[in-house]
């Protein structure tokens, strides 16, 4: 469903009230209502339940999975069990009311993730368009996240943490596309990974997975290029063996040096310091701030890497 410039949404535009801070820990009421009907949308509203068997199975799958997970009986407390819609209203109640945003957006994940899997087909609901329908939602979605203020995007199937607009659009979401080619599904995965971390606040792992990713990405270029590493080569040797093979520009001495120190200080040399230890007697905190420029710096080195072997391809 299209997202509407309404005349109040202009207006806040000409006024300069456009949020460019995000925020993390809290959905606002309308929000809330929005993935609600967003949800319905996608995976089918109430009147739609009668008509059609798949929409029911799917909300049943959803809530089983979240149940189980969470170990509870119910979603929300004042669901009423036993009707053909049971598990529909669970679940909506659980998105208007449920106070943990991360299982929030465990359930707005979820609710897309199966949505993607079973939506795009024309029986699912007799839509024609089913699978641009699908697409479209998934686009609303993440509209709906930047209106509101949310730092958060649905990228693959996963919501990832955004923390500057300009840096996800023109670092991370090309980093993304990158590792969507054949051969780098470990890097790929790594990436997520060190992002979920993130978002869940475990910073130390966020880095170590930053990290891998990174070291995973150019194991992928070496061996494409026909050039050996070896097996326990750190971030640093592997960055040497780039560069020597050829897989990176080399325009002059100096220029080469200050990049590779650049790569060399930034990613190895953060988790080296921060997230590779032991924490010793006391309590070791990796600010987010930390792991956030340790990802931005993954992300940039993987997309001067995609360019430079798009180049070679």
């Amino acid at each position: 469903m299209a997202v509407f410039d309404l005349y109040s949404k202009r207006q806040k535009r000409l006024r300069g009230e456009v949020i460019d801070v995000y925020v993390y820990d809290t959905f606002p009421a309308p929000l809330r209502m929005q993935l609600s009907y967003m949800i319905k949308d996608l995976l089918g509203d109430k009147s739609q339940l009668r008509e059609f068997p798949m929409p029911i199975d799917a909300y049943k799958q959803i809530v089983k999975i979240l149940r189980k997970e969470y170990g509870i009986e119910k979603l929300h407390s004042d669901t009423m069990s036993g009707y053909y819609d049971s598990e529909f209203a669970d679940l909506h109640s659980f998105l208007i009311s449920e106070p943990d945003i991360e299982r929030c957006l465990d359930a707005v994940e979820l609710c897309y993730a199966v949505g993607d899997s079973l939506a795009r087909k024309q029986i699912y609901l007799s839509r024609r368009d089913a699978s641009s329908h699908v697409d479209d939602c998934i686009q609303e979605l993440n509209t709906r996240f930047k209106e509101a203020g949310r730092g958060y995007e649905l990228i693959d199937g996963k919501i990832i943490r955004i923390d500057s607009q300009l840096l996800h659009s023109e670092v991370v979401k090309p980093a993304i596309g990158f590792l969507n080619a054949e051969g780098f599904e470990g890097a790929r995965d790594e990436f997520f990974g060190a992002y979920e971390h993130y978002r869940h606040g475990n910073h130390e792992e966020a880095l170590v997975d930053a990290l891998k990713a990174f070291e995973s990405t150019m194991k992928v270029i070496l061996t494409a290029n026909g050039k050996t590493y070896g097996a326990g080569d750190t971030a640093s040797k592997l960055i040497l063996g780039c560069r020597d093979a050829g897989l990176m520009p080399a325009y002059n001495e100096s220029q080469m040096s200050s990049l590779v120190n650049v790569l060399t200080s930034g990613i190895p040399t953060l988790r080296n310091k921060n997230g590779g230890h032991g924490q010793g007697e006391e309590v070791r905190t990796v600010e987010p701030e930390i792991v956030a420029y340790g990802l931005h710096l993954t992300a940039s080195a993987i997309v001067m890497l995609a360019g430079l072997e798009s180049k070679r391809r």
